[in-house]
Parts: structure tokens; C-alpha cells; sequence
């Protein structure tokens, strides 16, 4: 938690100076293009605010109401992201129409180049982050962050062609063609964090074969079981596990019960696997 929250932190700390620079600076150059890029980039400071009251709350203890922990939570906060990102979108290209046609300083490249150094270090970290600890609000933020650093690519590539609108006139419109295009990568950005967080939300089964074998490979240590199935249930940044084993007809009931609190301690005292709750239902015929 504590890597995660210092992770956080530094995002939105790196967001809201990229912001304030790419809003000042598309002010200050009359740059439509830059000034929506910096819009986007402040709802990333926005949504890290979010994200981070979200990490807090899907860490809580579970209730008698809750009894698999509140790791869902964080699925709500992404889709909360999803939908500002949505709005922000919509207003980036409207506005994009209304927006009159000027030719920046090549200065400007300075400013460009410096946020996008700013922005790529930031994605590196949370991405190496996210993976580490299985973070799903970090894999958002990284998700957003792609967005806005192609985003100021695009700005960057704006500039250079507004720069021969004298000799080939059509550059003018690079600007508003730009902050349109901004306004696409923000959509489809948003419309992939709904989409994914609300599967997620109402419980999507994990696919994960490489996880669910090594589940498989830990309950096969037990001689008793001789057949079994898997469904791993994604819970924000653990797991919930159903397990039906197959045992041999012969076994005690409490053979059958001592087998069951083996199963489930080790595979919850597995870091690796991620697995907080574990179910467990016995037959003796699988099929």
C-alpha cells in the first residue's frame, strides 16, 4: 500500500506541473492544441485524487455485509476516471471548432520536449509499479498517461507543420485538426476504462492460464485430490478463489475438513498468487 500511495502521489504531483505548463503555455503561444493537451493532463490530476481516496477505501478490512473485502472499490473509481475522461473529451472537441488559427514560436518545441520527459518517466514508474504490486488503478493511470503523452506528440508535430502555413496554406488548420484528434484519443482512452471496469465490476472471471495452473500445481500436492477445478474471481489487486476438489469416497469427514484448512491456508500464504478468499466445495465425482 505504502508503494503504491508514494506511486500515486508522485503522478499527480507530475501531472499538475505538466498542466499548468502545457495550459500556460498554450495560452501564452495561442496553441488550441496545447492548451486541450494541458486540459487532459489535468484530469489526470484530478483522477489521481480519486484514484488515491479509492486505493484507501478497497484496502478496508471486510465486514459481516462485505465478507470478500471492498477490492471492488477500486473498479468504481476507474470507472469514475472513465467517465470525467468521457465529458473532458466531448468538450476538447466541440471547443476544437471555435478555436481561431495562429502560428506558434518555435520556442515552443522547448516546452514540448520537457513534458514529454516529464510525462515518459512518470509512465515508466508507475507501469514497473503496477506490475510489481498488481496495482489495477496504476495500470489506469498508465493507460491515461499513454494517452497524453501521444497526445503531446501530436502537438509537437502540429507545431512543425504550422510553421510552413505560409508556403503550403492548409497548415493553418493543423491547430484545430490537432485538438480534434486529442479529442479522439481521449474518447477511445475513456470508452476502454468503462468498458474494461465495468466487466470487472460485476465479476469477470480471471483468464489468466498461467495463474490458474499455478493453483492447480499447489492443490495437486495433495495426494486425496484427485481431480479439481479452478475459477479465479479478479477482487481490484487480489483474488477470490473457488476450488471444487474431487476426493476419494473413502476419506473421513475429517480427513475432508483437515485437507480443506491445508488447502486454504497455504494458498492464501502464497504471495504470488494473490489470493485473499478461497471457497471449497467437495465431491467425489467431478464430472
Amino acid at each position: 500500500m505504502k508503494l503504491e500511495f508514494k506511486t500515486l502521489i508522485y503522478s499527480m504531483i507530475n501531472n499538475l506541473v505538466i498542466a499548468v505548463l502545457k495550459i500556460i503555455g498554450g495560452v501564452i503561444f495561442g496553441l488550441g492544441s496545447l492548451f486541450a493537451d494541458g486540459m487532459h493532463t489535468f484530469s489526470d490530476f484530478i483522477t489521481d485524487i480519486v484514484c488515491l481516496v479509492g486505493a484507501k477505501l478497497s484496502k478496508k478490512k471486510p465486514t459481516k455485509s462485505h465478507p470478500y473485502g471492498f477490492g471492488k472499490v477500486e473498479y468504481l473509481t476507474n470507472l469514475f476516471v472513465g467517465i470525467v475522461l468521457l465529458l473532458l473529451a466531448i468538450y476538447i472537441i466541440v471547443s476544437s471548432f471555435f478555436k481561431e488559427a495562429v502560428v506558434p514560436p518555435i520556442s515552443v518545441l522547448i516546452l514540448l520536449v520537457l513534458v514529454f520527459v516529464l510525462k515518459a518517466m512518470a509512465i515508466f514508474i508507475m507501469n514497473k509499479v503496477g506490475k510489481k504490486i498488481n496495482s489495477q488503478l496504476l495500470v489506469t493511470s498508465v493507460q491515461e498517461s499513454k494517452a497524453d503523452l501521444y497526445s503531446t506528440i501530436g502537438v509537437v508535430i502540429i507545431t512543425i507543420l504550422l510553421q510552413f502555413s505560409n508556403t503550403f496554406p492548409l497548415f493553418i488548420h493543423a491547430d484545430i485538426i490537432g485538438s480534434i484528434l486529442i479529442g479522439l484519443i481521449v474518447l477511445k482512452t475513456a470508452i476502454s476504462i468503462i468498458i474494461d471496469n465495468s466487466l470487472l465490476l460485476i465479476g469477470e472471471v480471471e483468464d489468466n492460464e498461467e495463474q490458474i495452473k499455478k493453483v492447480e500445481d499447489l492443490v495437486r500436492e495433495w495426494k486425496e485430490v484427485k481431480d479439481l477445478s479452478v475459477t479465479l474471481i479478479e477482487y481490484g489487486s487480489y483474488y477470490r478463489l473457488q476450488l471444487i476438489l474431487e476426493l476419494d469416497s473413502k476419506l473421513s469427514l475429517r480427513q475432508v475438513t483437515k485437507i480443506e484448512e491445508d488447502i486454504k491456508k497455504k494458498i492464501i500464504r502464497h504471495r504470488s498468487l494473490k489470493v485473499k478468499y478461497v471457497s471449497i466445495n467437495v465431491t467425489n465425482d467431478l464430472d
